[in-house]
């Protein structure tokens, strides 16, 4: 619903300001035709005053001046001079159906309006009245009578009727504006389900018929590929799974016997050292496909979560112990800081516990001359968020290449090629980490060891049952 309002909103908007501006364009247009009317050339009012103005009296005869005769040419325009009994005592290019005399009656008459269809102009001469004709058709002449109360409430007049004029345009602009959100409005709860990946159908109607279709063939389109998707990706994880099953069987036989061979007195020492490499390689095989059945069902979410309440420090003194009881080499020390205790998070206690120990394998595995791994549980500051992190002062590896560790042996998107071990264990955390709704963050640097955290978004500090 915020979208339509949205959309309505900025629709009045900008219907508002296209009005206004219509408007105030519309104003300037006819204040520049009128302005420009006005100006062009010279006005008859102002060539009448200046023809009166330079008549000049000769004896019993009138003379005009050449800029007052050029006036009158360059317009067509005739003049007379009417004396106070209304004769003509003077004229110029007086056209012969004009009459020569006039009464007072008729005086008043043309002043005003026309004489005999032509527009003539009047102004006041020391021996009677000048009178301007110009050609007919020419002008227009119009008069108007307005009360002054009238005039005088012309301002207030003229803001009312612009505030109608607004408030009109809005409501055209909201009624328009609501009959199109109307259509979009199947239309946009449409596309949001089509983001949720969700099979939609839109009404192929209206103005919106043809983007309608394209919405229903796009969901068509998205809708196969999808199951198309789901297929391979369920073929994928079933053949990593078929394959790993049938490996375990034959590696266990391999793993078992070496292991017998090693440990047999009666065998040489030479071939027990073999079969020693023997059992160890086939632990890392089975070890391998094991990693690579997990991260397969982890990638195409087909791995089930058996979600409990756990404590955090729990899990740190579990994998500690682990490490320490298999014999963790004298070069590596174990260093639990639990800052809250009872920090616990509804997690997979196995996939925690194997996501834990890789992080802890990866820091003994790139720091063959010996470390300190140190276990951290934390929580952050808003309680939000709890944080499981496992961190070494060992050698640490090249910031640019940290982005790489989180993607799979091979894939197309890594910069880096792997450099040792089979590049499993990185992103089956982060991938662990993503089926718990957190996420993995990574920091190091050349020779500032590394920093591996796993957050959690969910976090409490009751303390849980692990029995």
């Amino acid at each position: 619903m915020e979208d339509i309002i949205r959309i309505i909103r900025r629709f009045t908007g900008i219907t508002f300001a296209i009005f206004a501006g219509i408007v105030v364009l519309n104003l300037a247009m006819l204040g520049v035709f009128v302005f420009k009317e006005i100006n062009d050339g010279q006005s008859p009012q102002h060539v009448v005053e200046y023809v009166a103005n330079h008549l000049q009296r000769m004896g019993k005869t009138y003379a005009l001046d050449a800029s007052s005769r050029q006036m009158l040419e360059g317009t067509e325009a005739w003049a007379m001079l009417l004396d106070k009994g209304g004769r003509v005592i003077w004229d110029y290019k007086l056209p012969g159906e004009v009459p020569r005399s006039y009464s007072l009656t008729e005086v008043a008459k043309f002043t005003r309006h026309f004489l005999r269809e032509y527009p003539v102009f009047v102004w006041e001469h020391a021996d009677g009245l000048i009178v301007l004709g110009y050609p007919k058709n020419s002008y227009a002449k119009y008069h108007f009578y307005f009360l002054v109360p009238w005039i005088r409430s012309l301002p207030q007049r003229a803001l009312f009727l612009l505030l109608g004029n607004i408030v009109l345009g809005c409501v055209l602009a909201i009624i328009i504006g609501t009959r199109l959100v109307r259509s979009l409005k199947p239309l946009t709860g449409v596309v949001h389900a089509l983001g949720k990946e969700e099979a939609v159908r839109a009404e192929e109607k209206g103005i919106f018929g043809k983007l309608a279709r394209s919405i229903n063939d796009t969901s068509e389109m998205l809708r196969e590929r999808q199951a198309a998707l789901r297929t391979r990706n369920e073929a994928r994880s079933n053949w990593i799974a078929g394959i790993s099953h049938d490996i375990r069987t034959p590696l266990s036989m391999i793993l078992g016997y070496a292991s017998s061979l090693e440990e047999h007195a009666e065998v040489p020492e030479e071939q027990r050292q073999q079969a020693a490499i023997i059992r160890k390689q086939g632990e890392k095989l089975r070890s391998l496909v094991s990693d690579l059945n997990l991260v397969s069902k982890l990638e195409y979410e087909m791995q089930p979560l058996n979600m409990e309440p756990i404590r955090l420090a729990a899990l740190a003194r579990q994998v500690a112990a682990d490490f320490l009881n298999q014999g963790l080499d004298d070069r590596y020390t174990i260093d639990l800081q639990i800052k809250k205790e009872p920090i616990q998070a509804e997690v997979d206690r196995k996939l925690m516990l194997r996501a834990i120990t890789n992080l802890v394998q990866n820091c003994i595995d790139h720091n063959p001359d010996g470390c300190v791994i140190s276990l951290l549980v934390n929580q952050s500051t808003d309680g939000s968020a709890c944080q499981f992190t496992v961190m070494d002062n060992g050698v640490g590896i090249q910031r640019d290449a940290l982005e790489d560790l989180l993607k799979l042996p091979y894939s197309a998107e890594r910069q880096h090629l792997r450099q040792n071990g089979h590049g499993l264990g990185l992103p089956m955390v982060a991938r662990i980490a993503e089926a718990h709704r957190g996420h993995l963050l990574l920091e190091s640097d050349t020779g500032q060891g590394m920093c591996a955290t796993i957050e959690l978004s969910s976090c409490s500090a009751k303390e849980a049952n692990l029995s």
